[in-house]
Parts: C-alpha cells; structure tokens; sequence
C-alpha cells in the first residue's frame, strides 16, 4: 500500500472511532488557552470561543460535519484551535439535531433561531459560515432559504468537502468510489434520506446543489479529488461558472474527504491560511 493510501485509512479509522452521537468536549488545553462561552438552546449547547489575546470583527458560525448522524468530534476542536489562532475571529460552534432523532426541517429551525439570536447580539460584525462536509451542505441550503426570505445573508460562506447532493445520483461518484476508502454511495444515500424526511431529496434544503445559487454572498469551496463528493463539487463549479456567478474554487490532488480536520497535514494548514486569506480580502 502507498503512503496516501495508508494514510487514508488510517484518518479513515479516526473518523469510525469518534462516530458519537454527543459532541466531543474541548480540551483542558483548549479551555485554558481561549475564552470559552456555553449556553443551551432547546437542550443542545453552542460553544463561543475568543481569542484572549486580539479579538477582530469577524463572527463566525461553524457548522460541523458527520453526515448529519455523528456530532462534534476531536478533529472538529483542533480545527476550530487553528481557526481561532489564525483568525483571531470569535467562532459559534452549535451542537445541532442530528438524525434520526431530527431531520432537514428540525435542524434547519435551531439555526435559524441561532441566526436570528446572532444577527441580534452581533448586529456590526462580520458574519461568516463556515462548514465541514455535512456541515457545509447545511451552511449552503440555510444561506439560500435566508436569501429567499429576503433576510440578512453572512458576508461569505467557506465549505470544506461538502455534501452538496444527497441523491448521490452524479455518475462520476462511482469513479471517485474506487478510490475514496471513507465514504460509500450506499451507505451516503441511505443517510440522507433519513436527513430529508418529508422533503424531497432534490429541496435545496437537502441538497444544495439544486437550489437557485444566484444573489448568494461570497462562495469559497474546498474539495479533494479522492473525496466522493468532490464530483458534485465539479458540477456546482461548473454550474457556477455557466451562471457568471462570481466564487472562489480550491482543489487539492489525491486528498480524502475532510482532510481540513487533521490539522497536522500540510494541507490542513494551507486551508487554513487561505481561510485566513479570504476573511482578510473583506476588511
């Protein structure tokens, strides 16, 4: 076996382990190097996290990923330490529904109550979202129904290997399949039937990809080749550039899903400095 491909399964194996239903707790570390809130929103906490030595204007909303099944895991923490060392931003990390307990429409009320209390207490700050796989799928449907309802959109939305298409229905996946040891067609699909619920598998809601993408705020996506969902990530490049809609495009050779969240790849930092890019780009 190559060194990728070990590689893989060795992240891949991380990723089973921290398969939980309740969120992964911060470090002792973590605690001690941040200025960490907690409150609880209909049972569930959301976490705030500062920087004790700068604080900018940037307020970001990050939306963890697990296919909408597993919670916050320990990945997801060391992520969000890079995020806030580099940024200096504050981060709201919510523990929201997960299936089968929850669906779309669940999942989409508690952020939407999140947003609205966000919108409220961070009225002159920069908002942006950000996403991890599931997670970005979320951050994506949720701007466009804000969109819809003609409601204050965040300045930008960043998404990390998204899951842009629940029907798992693109033919280039079962090329990429062969060569993605984390993630199955199968086992994809059956999970996001159980997150759509009553509604259609095509509601943008749901899959993202199929939602009207125009007079959306600022799109960063970041993809690997070697990811299943990177074959959606192509199509909404492409459907963007067919539609003259202004985004930004990151693609990274032979990388897994969700690379971003094992922050001592090298790729892992390089997203994060793009990150870093992006938000300093709007100031």
């Amino acid at each position: 076996m190559d060194l990728i491909g070990l590689k893989q399964k060795m992240e891949k194996k991380m990723i089973l382990n921290n398969f939980e239903k309740n969120p992964a707790k911060p470090s002792k570390a973590f605690l001690n190097n941040f200025n960490v809130q907690v409150v609880n929103q209909n049972g569930r906490k959301i976490w705030t996290v500062n920087s004790k030595e700068h604080k900018t204007d940037v307020v970001i909303l990050y939306l963890h990923g697990g296919a909408y099944m597993s919670n916050i895991n320990k990945q997801h923490w060391d992520l969000i330490e890079q995020l806030v060392n580099k940024t200096k931003a504050t981060i709201v990390v919510p523990d929201y529904p997960l299936v089968p307990e929850a669906s779309c429409i669940e999942v989409y009320d508690f952020i939407e109550s999140l947003y609205v209390r966000l919108t409220a207490e961070y009225p002159r700050k920069r908002m942006i979202f950000i996403g991890d796989s599931a997670g970005g799928s979320l951050a994506f449907g949720f701007v466009q129904q804000l969109r819809n309802e003609n409601k204050k959109q965040p300045e930008q939305i960043i998404l990390f290997s998204p899951w842009l298409d629940v029907t798992m229905n693109n033919p280039k996946i079962e090329l990429i399949e062969q060569v993605d040891n984390m993630l199955s067609i199968k086992g994809l699909r059956n999970v996001g039937e159980k997150y759509a619920g009553d509604l259609d598998l095509k509601d943008y809601r749901v899959s993202p990809i199929y939602g009207d993408l125009n007079d959306l705020c600022e799109l960063s996506i970041f993809s690997g080749t070697n990811d299943l969902l990177n074959a959606d990530a192509q199509k909404c490049k492409q459907l963007l550039i067919d539609q003259q809609i202004y985004f930004n495009y990151f693609e990274y050779p032979k990388m897994f899903h969700d690379w971003v969240i094992f922050t001592h790849l090298k790729e892992s930092v390089d997203v994060v400095e793009k990150v870093h890019s992006l938000l300093d780009n709007h100031e």
